[in-house]
């Protein structure tokens, strides 16, 4: 019986799964590249425990659609105004330069120009799943190196609507149907449009009626309609249900519930979203990997220097420090969940070979299995790295800030750091402020504020601030790593930096 089969092969999924990250968890890993582990070994090509794909597949529908949901409700359209500058400049930058570089090295190695455009957008497409968990059991997501990676992420996500529109147009020649796909282009922006609409005026309201009933049943069966109507939307004009999920979670972002449907929905999401994976690590085709492993070694490394050379040049050149570039790029070195929906997108419109897929299939999971142990190894060595930060040292003063004695240093100048700035000067007392966003220093600048461009983290800058002088540092800065770094700095300074004197 279907019914049957179907419960056999979540017994074998959920079992499997749950022996792998026990084991990832005791050897302090993370749990993604478990269940892609996982679904390798019960897999078509491993013990062959699952070779029935279809089942599996629908699940790993439904995970990614709550999956893209609970990141739309943890976005918000008010992060996306939030972060507008970082969306527009550097998402957009990332996104043109990954896709315009992949695509040239491809056709220079001799694949044809449809390939390698599609194969280059492939590419340019990060795991948001991926680098959010990672940020989050982290608590960086405040960080630089956070608003950085989300901001790309967030780009990357939306321009999803305008990919899936380019696939059919890139099968038909650019010959096709352009008034078709002109018309899915325009509907896609009339469903965000009516997502801003309802997010602002309309759902406030539907979700205060669902709570005044004060049952929880029909609280989460609301959210249910929500998510299964904007997907069959979107999926109905030819685009994807997990879009449709996402601008759902974008519309609940906006009211006072959005805490709520996580708390309700997150249970579910995880439950799904390890099928997604589980599927992931099922397509895979081992014998290929087995017959080609030179070949997947290469893919793999040039995806993730490739992706991450990019993104740090490009916070390098928006003048912040080397680590940040480091630890941003490597976050999102790897190859996203959007790109294998936009890939069987490809195969089923012919625009990649059997033998592309099945490379960029086994690179990409690579890469997404790499992700976390390259972070958590780029995390450590970008803190090494602050010594050749010239960038960071040019921009700061390179006369010792003598005049300062007594006085408070304030690092960070977010709302908290203003508002202490702002104490500090009507009583009187004395201080700087260390600010690594370069516009906010200019800006800040300009209206005569005691600030100066620099890492807390960097010694000389420390010094440069006279801190041997100064009777408090204030840490208001979210990167949990740097603070913890910058503190034993201030700590240690009356030993360590009067030992680098001599």
């Amino acid at each position: 019986m279907p019914q049957v089969q179907i419960i056999k092969e979540l017994i074998i999924v959920f079992s499997v799964s749950l022996i792998i990250i026990s084991i990832f968890k005791k050897l302090n890993l993370p749990s993604i590249p478990g269940f892609l582990i996982a679904g390798i070994i019960i897999g078509p090509q491993g013990l062959r425990l699952i070779n029935e794909m279809n089942n599996i597949q629908v699940m790993a529908e439904i995970g990614v659609m709550l999956l893209l949901f609970t990141i739309g409700l943890e976005i918000s359209f008010n992060k996306i105004l939030e972060l507008k500058k970082l969306f527009l400049s550097v998402g957009a930058l990332q996104v043109i330069l990954t896709t315009l570089l992949a695509t040239i090295i491809l056709l220079l190695i001799g694949i044809n120009t449809r390939q390698s455009v599609l194969l280059g957008i492939l590419i340019s497409i990060s795991s948001t799943a991926i680098i959010l968990k990672i940020l989050s059991e982290r608590n960086e997501l405040e960080s630089p190196h956070g608003k950085f990676s989300l901001s790309i992420s967030i780009f990357q996500d939306l321009a999803f609507v305008p990919l899936m529109v380019f696939i059919p147009l890139a099968a038909a020649g650019f010959k096709g149907n352009y008034i078709d796909l002109i018309t899915k282009l325009i509907l896609s922006v009339l469903i965000l449009a009516v997502a801003v609409f309802a997010s602002r005026y309309l759902m406030p309201k539907i979700m205060h009626q669902l709570a005044n009933l004060r049952l929880r049943e029909a609280f989460i069966i609301g959210v249910v309609f929500l998510i299964l109507g904007f997907s069959y939307l979107t999926e109905s004009i030819g685009l994807s249900l997990a879009l449709g999920a996402f601008i759902a979670g974008l519309i609940l972002s906006e009211t006072d519930f959005s805490h709520q449907v996580i708390a309700d929905i997150i249970p579910l999401r995880d439950a799904f979203n390890s099928m997604f994976f589980v599927s992931i690590g099922l397509l895979l085709n081992l014998k290929y990997v087995v017959q080609f492993p030179y070949l997947i070694l290469i893919a793999t490394a040039g995806i993730i220097l490739l992706k991450a050379l990019i993104i740090f040049l490009i916070i390098v050149f928006q003048k912040y420090p080397v680590r940040i570039g480091i630890v941003t790029g490597i976050g999102l070195a790897q190859v996203g969940e959007f790109s294998f929906v936009l890939a069987q997108g490809g195969v089923r419109y012919n625009l990649i070979q059997a033998d592309f897929y099945s490379a960029f299939l086994a690179s990409s999971i690579a890469s997404m299995m790499l992700t976390p142990f390259l972070f958590q190894l780029a995390s450590k060595f970008s803190f090494r790295m602050k010594d050749i930060d010239t960038l960071a040292t040019k921009r700061m003063s390179t006369k010792k800030l003598s005049e300062l004695k007594n006085h408070v240093i304030v690092g960070g100048y977010g709302l908290n750091g203003r508002n202490l700035a702002r104490v500090l000067k009507e009583t009187g007392i004395n201080y700087t402020v260390l600010e690594l966003n370069p516009k906010v220093v200019k800006e800040f600048k300009e209206k005569k504020e005691r600030i100066n461009y620099g890492d807390i983290t960097r010694r000389d800058i420390l010094l440069n601030l006279n801190i041997q002088e100064a009777n408090v540092i204030v840490f208001l800065i979210s990167d949990l790593v740097a603070t913890k770094l910058g503190i034993r700095l201030a700590k240690g300074n009356y030993i360590a930096f009067m030992d680098d004197d001599e």
